[in-house]
């Protein structure tokens, strides 16, 4: 059975609904791609941190010697962890495009909420007009009735 709105507003407030939850699908998606972004930045600053530390850690005992082999390992180890922090820049990189992407959707999404809801408005008041005037006809009709 088909359910034919009564009102112009009517059929635009089904629109309105289905754009609130498009908008709210889009909060939801860019929150969680903030968040990811978010974790990848500190993943990448622990890296940086640890890279920073075992940098001092290479300073420490290089003043106090170390064996051509625990330098090879050293030098080993670095470039395995500069490898990781580009590797983890490329993921935020990723993210952060990502979470712009999200952020462009939801924008959209709330421009076309917030044309519905001005549409609605629109037609509700203009829905209100029309119910005053022909209220203030019958009202003026009825002293010609009797």
């Amino acid at each position: 059975m088909l359910v034919v709105a009564k009102h112009k507003s009517d059929r635009f407030k089904l629109l309105q609904r289905l754009a609130n939850k498009r908008e709210q699908a889009a909060v939801r998606a860019l929150g969680k791609s903030q968040q990811n972004l978010q974790t990848q930045q500190g993943r990448l600053s622990e890296l940086n941190g640890f890279r920073h530390d075992y940098q001092q850690q290479f300073k420490h005992n290089g003043r106090q010697g170390m064996s051509g082999a625990a330098l090879q390992l050293y030098h080993r180890f670095m470039q395995q962890l500069d490898q990781a922090i580009a590797q983890q820049q490329g993921t935020v990189s990723a993210a952060d495009h990502e979470c712009q992407h999200k952020k462009h959707d939801w924008q959209q999404t709330h421009i076309k909420t917030r044309i519905y809801d001005k549409t609605v408005e629109r037609a509700l008041n203009h829905e209100q007009q029309h119910a005053q005037r022909q209220e203030q006809k019958e009202t003026d009709d009825r002293p010609k009735r009797k």
